[in-house]
């Protein structure tokens, strides 16, 4: 995951739901991190599947951690 992601999105109410992915997948990317799994995704286009697909991968790593 990029550590280029910008934080101003919250700002913009149209954006919420995209910042709401980017925390998400931050989130992962520091379970991750903490529980010593490797993984690459390749995350959906559309923001709805992304965080659904994100949160099943939370709930995942939540597990070995």
């Amino acid at each position: 995951m990029s550590n280029e992601r910008p934080k101003y999105i919250l700002r913009d109410p149209t954006k919420s739901e995209e910042y709401k992915c980017i925390l998400l997948e931050e989130i992962l990317d520091d379970l991750c991190k903490v529980s010593d799994r490797d993984i690459f995704v390749m995350f959906p286009e559309d923001t709805q599947e992304r965080k659904e697909y994100v949160k099943k991968e939370i709930i995942k790593t939540l597990k070995d951690v």
